[in-house]
């Protein structure tokens, strides 16, 4: 009989999930309505915040902490079902102009009062603590800087900003407030990443070598492949700027900074402005490369598009190891050896809902007991840095160091 260890965030994970043996996860059946209860804690009073938002804890004494959701678009279902499991936390409001969408959330959330103006929001609900921004990315700025200047802690919605001032500014306004500003970058916090990162800490691969992640889908071939986000087939820079931030973010997460970038993308489906297939080679701070693979233009190889899970491997001095679309890991060693590594996992259909409850759980610790969190504003900025150098070579054809750019823009003005 398996034996599952209870744990909270990031613990070590022991039960291997056979995931070609169960159903699959059909995307957005049970997701709305995972939404209708509000799992509420007593939590203790404020305390002060710090110039920068991170040193200083809300005590565990007070009622739970009170948030408000602003955009109410196609993703903003999974984070609605999230915040329904975490703990200590009460949706007190949600906003979007569109009263269709509007409506909808309310409909998962309807203790929430409902506001089609942020402004509104704000002036009617005094006692917020925080909100989440799940808008498009031109939105991210001003609905930022609305929200620090009350003071209130920021989630915000990936990509984190389109141009690297913007997201600059969202730093600023935080850091000035004494808020914490945290992007929604949730793909590191699903138990294999995890799992897999801790492998690469013990020691396990000996010197890390090279990682090798790949997102690959037909969306941009397939017909309505972009029905549920028809705003992203208009977007000149896409691919690489609405999922390149995830798998730069895991690489980073596994491997540590980028030092330099060399890219290469095109444009092959009918319906899209921007490129849907890109390549990045990276070469990491360490001396160790990376191979970064985004294809809307080809099948899904070694993944499980339902449940975020794309083709992983890292390798080392020591062996390889590779995520296996179960979920699990497998180490293949230098001597020849082959270990399963197991990875505790939720079931199936609760599988992609796990990264985003992760990642508002870490949000929500770091309110109450001052932890850092993983992907900050600043975190962030070091990921889109990596996204837009990764432009830069396209356009330039030749690689592009990141320190040498920074400088080179710090210069500038």
């Amino acid at each position: 009989m398996e034996k599952k260890e209870k744990s909270g965030l990031a613990t070590d994970r022991t039960r291997i999930e056979h995931g070609s043996d169960r159903s699959r996860f059909a995307e957005g059946v049970s997701i709305w309505s995972a939404g209708t209860a509000i799992i509420q804690k007593e939590f203790g009073k404020r305390r002060g915040r710090t110039a920068h938002g991170d040193d200083e804890a809300m005590p565990m004494n007070t009622p739970g902490l009170k948030g408000a959701l602003v955009g109410c678009g196609h993703v903003s279902k999974y984070h609605l079902a999230a915040w329904a499991r975490v703990e200590g936390v009460e949706l007190v409001a949600v906003c979007d102009r569109d009263q269709e969408r509007l409506d909808r959330a309310g409909a998962v959330a309807p203790a929430a009062r409902r506001y089609r103006e942020f402004g509104a929001l704000l002036a009617h609900e005094p006692r917020l603590d925080f909100v989440e921004i799940c808008t498009q990315v031109n939105a991210h700025r001003d609905l930022v800087e609305q929200a620090a200047g009350r003071g209130l802690h920021v989630l915000c919605q990936k990509p984190a900003a389109a141009k690297r001032d913007d997201l600059v500014a969202m730093i600023g306004a935080c850091e000035r407030a004494g808020a914490r500003l945290m992007i929604h970058e949730n793909w590191r916090f699903r138990s294999w990443y995890r799992a897999l990162k801790r492998q690469i800490v013990a020691g396990r691969l000996g010197r890390p070598i090279r990682v090798r992640l790949a997102h690959r889908d037909f969306r941009a071939l397939r017909p309505g492949g972009f029905a549920d986000q028809p705003y992203l087939a208009r977007e000149p820079r896409l691919m690489l700027m609405d999922m390149g931030c995830h798998l730069i973010d895991c690489a980073r997460f596994l491997m540590g900074e980028v030092a330099s970038v060399s890219a290469a993308m095109g444009r092959f489906g009918p319906g899209n402005a921007g490129e849907d297939v890109a390549m990045l080679m990276l070469r990491f701070e360490s001396g160790a490369l990376g191979l970064l693979d985004f294809s809307w233009c080809a099948a899904p190889v070694g993944a499980r598009l339902e449940w975020a899970l794309n083709e992983s491997v890292v390798e080392g001095s020591a062996g390889t190891i590779r995520l296996l679309e179960g979920g699990s890991l497998v180490f293949l060693g230098v001597d020849g050896a082959i270990e399963l590594i197991p990875v505790d996992l939720p079931p199936p259909e609760e599988v992609y809902l796990e990264g985003y409850l992760e990642t508002q759980r870490h949000f929500i610790r770091g309110l109450l007991t001052g932890s850092p969190r993983e992907t900050s504003g600043r975190d962030a900025l070091a990921t889109m840095d990596v996204v837009w150098a990764a432009y830069r070579s396209a356009e330039e054809g030749r690689v592009i160091s990141l320190e040498r750019t920074l400088a080179e823009d710090r210069a500038s003005g």
